[in-house]
């Protein structure tokens, strides 16, 4: 169990971090305990009265999460009645429930009871306490009407949805997904006398939380040896749930299964499949919570986290380049004016990273997904040096790099909005997902590629070629789609192809200083392949008729972009057709055609004519054509660019 290990190590390098929140993310957990969102936040004093009018409905989504003391079996609750120690829900902790709501059976008894035994122990916390007098009296859903918290109707009843208009609406129906009766309540115990007390509220003091988590230690009674820590402790039955998020049910260890073959068959009982403590369990988990909610890579119900030994944030191995450049230097006002500058100061980010580690911290990369709804897998973990796993996400997205024009960031001036970008660098495994099979590739194909492109991106795996091939294969058909889609597919398709043809000329994956680039991102004119050229020329035959089409203010697909399907399976036969097409354009264009026909002839000359057959091309032609696309892209905006200029100087003499 080398990732159970692994997390609780975590957590006792992270002890510093429990209980400290952060907007939208979980804290790390104390033991023993869990969150649950809270509805309802109820007053009484240290004397165990009710405090008239202090109650409220929470209705601050970021607000409502409420760290909590669980027991195992009502951490791992489904059905029955199996009450949390300190919050709960209305059905438990109000001894008045079941007078006020019929057709429900309360939980009360064995909350009160519970709750009893906690602070007639020596561990106790005096608001706790406080807290157990109030609750013991039964008036809670009575108090809580009185201060309009609960609503009633006219009959005095408490209807389970609001039937009236949406604007008149009761706040605890806003903050109820379901009846108000399961509001969750959480309690805050101030002092009697009127003094201020930072600590009123239970679910952040940590005295409370030390409190209960000695109450427990003190409890448990059944010891065996813990197969993590390998020595003699409490041992847990029950494994916590909640690992994805909040209301996630699915758990990473569960033997209940006693009349099937979860462990019959091999074992006599569970205890011999597994053995774990359960402040091993506890702690392993709520790390792992803890880790996902701050820096997992979520892809449906599948998610990636990674992690470094003292629960450093690592770069996302399954991130673009773009989201590594700003997560790590988060400098969007900077402008990034090449290729070349961009891919420096990616180095310079996952250099960042490197210069943050302490000397021999490893990195855990972890891969979760749901086996069955109530069961999750793990697919994936690698365990390993953290230079070295920089150095695997490095070498991906140096050897498939592309230029991409579809980035988004923040805007340095309104943090609302954000601003289009290019940039250099390896797409992600979801826009490679949706290069090779669309937008509305299925969540399971989506789980199924990344699966396979995780190894790449960290064991140096190599690429799947029928994954490349699916993104050539929808970037030669652009037909009905928009503009941009085919430039980002066109992108993520050329960087596959680039690193899977490179990979495959090197021998290997990882790049070193002995890896040569043959297939680079800028246009190489000494390449005299026929695909390379065949793609130069569609190109050309592009360009020449846009060029042509802009000038006339026409608005529609080209002849080479209609015929590019046809062009990549029957190239000298389909080029016959372009060609022919192509000529009123040519007429039309005069002499500013001029250069362009010529450079396209030229290209075709290079072509032997035993290599101008109908054979089909193979995806390097892409290579060419995206190459030389891009090139006239640059010899445009340098144009644009020379002529500002031209025009300012001509200001400034005027002036």
């Amino acid at each position: 169990m080398g990732w159970m290990q692994k997390l609780y190590e975590t957590y006792e390098s992270c002890q510093r971090e429990v209980g400290r929140t952060e907007e939208g993310k979980l804290p790390l957990l104390p033991i023993y305990h869990t969150t649950q969102q809270a509805q309802i936040e109820a007053v009484v004093d240290s004397d165990g009265n009710w405090c008239l009018g202090r109650a409220q409905v929470i209705l601050n989504k970021n607000d409502m999460t409420t760290i909590i003391p669980c027991t195992e079996s009502s951490g791992a609750r489904t059905s029955g009645l199996e009450p949390h120690p300190l919050f709960d829900k209305l059905q438990y902790i109000a001894g008045d429930f079941e007078t006020c709501v019929t057709g429900k059976k309360s939980g009360f008894q064995g909350y009160i009871t519970a709750l009893a035994d906690w602070c007639a122990s020596p561990y106790a916390h005096p608001n706790v306490r406080a807290l157990y007098a109030y609750l013991q009296k039964g008036t809670l859903m009575a108090d809580l009407m009185a201060d309009g918290i609960l609503f009633r109707d006219e009959t005095g009843a408490l209807p389970a949805k609001w039937a009236g208009k949406k604007e008149d609406t009761p706040s605890i129906f806003k903050a109820c997904a379901g009846a108000q009766t399961d509001a969750f309540v959480r309690f805050r115990v101030v002092p009697a006398d009127g003094s201020p007390d930072i600590h009123s509220a239970l679910w952040q003091n940590p005295a409370v939380w030390q409190s209960y988590i000695d109450y427990e230690n003190h409890r448990q009674q059944k010891q065996d040896i813990c197969y993590v820590r390998g020595e003699e402790l409490p041992v847990s039955t029950l494994s916590p749930k909640k690992i994805r998020n909040p209301g996630d049910g699915a758990k990473l260890i569960s033997s209940n299964d006693t009349s099937n073959f979860t462990f019959r068959g091999r074992f006599r009982d569970a205890t011999e499949a597994f053995c774990i403590s359960r402040e091993t369990t506890e702690k392993a988990h709520s790390a792992l919570r803890w880790l996902i909610s701050r820096q997992g890579w979520p892809n449906g119900e599948q998610v990636i986290v990674t992690w470094g030994t003292t629960g450093r944030k690592l770069p996302d191995p399954c991130a673009d380049a773009l989201d590594l450049f700003f997560n790590k230097l988060k400098k969007p006002e900077e402008p990034i004016p090449t290729k070349d500058e961009f891919a420096a100061r990616l180095r310079r980010a996952l250099s960042g990273y490197i210069c943050d580690l302490q000397n021999g911290e490893e990195a855990t990369i972890m891969g979760l997904d749901s086996a069955t709804p109530g069961r999750l897998s793990v697919f994936y973990y690698r365990e390993m040096q953290a230079v070295d796993f920089l150095a695997r996400v490095q070498s991906w997205h140096d050897t498939c790099g592309w230029a991409h024009d579809y980035g988004w960031v923040p805007d340095p001036v309104d943090a609302k909005k954000r601003k289009h970008v290019a940039f250099v660098g390896a797409p992600s495994p979801k826009d490679i997902v949706f290069a090779a099979y669309g937008p509305n590739a299925d969540d399971k194909l989506k789980k199924n590629i990344v699966q396979r492109l995780l190894p790449c991106i960290i064991d140096g795996a190599r690429l799947p070629r029928d994954i490349m091939l699916c993104a050539v294969h929808r970037a030669s058909n652009p037909v009905g789609r928009e503009d941009w889609e085919v430039r980002k597919t066109r992108g993520i398709a050329c960087a596959l192809i680039r690193k899977y043809h490179n990979d495959r000329y090197n021998g290997e994956t990882i790049k070193d200083a002995t890896y040569k680039e043959v297939w680079a991102m800028a246009l190489d004119k000494q390449i005299d392949e026929r695909d390379y050229l065949f793609g130069r020329a569609l190109a050309y035959a592009q360009k020449i008729e846009s060029y042509a089409l802009d000038g006339a203010g026409e608005k529609r697909s080209t002849n080479a972009e209609r015929l590019q399907t046809a062009f990549c399976q029957h190239p000298a036969r389909t080029w016959l057709t372009i060609d022919r097409q192509l000529r009123p354009y040519l007429l039309r264009l005069g002499k500013k055609a001029t250069r362009y026909h010529d450079e396209l002839n030229e290209i075709l000359s290079r072509i032997p004519p035993e290599a101008f057959t109908s054979a089909p091309l193979s995806e390097k032609y892409l290579l060419g054509y995206a190459c030389q696309m891009q090139a006239f892209h640059e010899e445009m905006e340098a144009y644009n660019r020379h002529k500002k200029e031209k025009a300012n100087t001509a200001e400034g003499v005027q002036e």
